[in-house]
């Protein structure tokens, strides 16, 4: 009886191994990532590129408009899927680096007091360099409508 126990058990163990598909191959991990770009740029839209590519990468496949500002760009900053980037217009304004700036410079921020200020270098001088503006929205008292006023005026 319990031969025959042991025979069915691993007639069932055999057929759900033959039947389960181990088959590696066809969970391909994606090569590319989708990146869209607005802005001063002649096609904004969803770009396409390799996997762990940069900022300059994607630079070379976009037509910048005449007002483009890449000043503030880092080229050597890898991209990640479904990233946003945009390119900012020229303008006469000087942008105030937020991984730079005196607690001075960021309070001529609009809407930016002295406190809010000493919040964004405590967090650069624990966190390390800022590597996108939209991480100043981690910073308490920076919720989307001061970063959306301020973001004219900053770069990295």
């Amino acid at each position: 009886m319990y031969k025959r126990l042991i025979i069915l058990i691993i007639l069932l163990i055999s057929i759900f191994f033959i039947s389960f598909d181990f088959n590696i191959e066809e969970q391909e991990i994606p090569k590319t990532i989708k990146v869209e770009v607005r802005g001063e740029v002649e096609r904004e839209g969803i770009y396409e590129l390799e996997k762990n590519s940069t900022i300059n990468d994607l630079l070379l496949k976009l037509q910048l408009s005449n007002d483009a500002n890449i000043d503030g760009i880092s080229y050597q900053d890898k991209l990640y899927d479904g990233q946003l980037l945009v390119i900012p217009k020229k303008s006469e304004i000087k942008l105030i680096s937020i991984n730079s700036a005196s607690l001075d410079e960021l309070i001529s921020l609009p809407g930016i007091g002295e406190k809010t200020a000493q919040k964004i270098i405590e967090y650069r001088d624990s966190q390390g360099c800022f590597l996108a503006l939209e991480e100043l929205l981690l910073i308490k008292g920076i919720g989307e409508a001061k970063y959306e006023k301020i973001l004219p005026y900053i770069s990295l």
